[in-house]
């Protein structure tokens, strides 16, 4: 796979998201964590866009439905 370089300015929150998710998906970088964070984005977005609803199920078993401000107009 082609690999491209790209350099992009953070915010102190954009660095404490990258740390959380490299602990949470148990990735070998902030940037495995980055792009693991873009294909979920571009999967939840394309579904959304198709018409599909994203499900989330709780703890109790109930599903609560997600809304993503912008997502259906993708």
């Amino acid at each position: 796979m082609k690999m491209t370089k790209v350099t992009m300015n953070l915010t102190d929150r954009d660095i404490k998201n990258t740390e959380t998710l490299t602990r949470r998906l148990h990735s070998r970088s902030k940037a495995s964590a980055v792009s693991s964070a873009l294909a979920i984005a571009e999967g939840i977005t394309r579904s959304i866009e198709r018409g599909e609803e994203v499900l989330i199920r709780t703890k109790d078993g109930a599903l609560e439905r997600v809304f993503i401000t912008g997502a259906g107009s993708v």
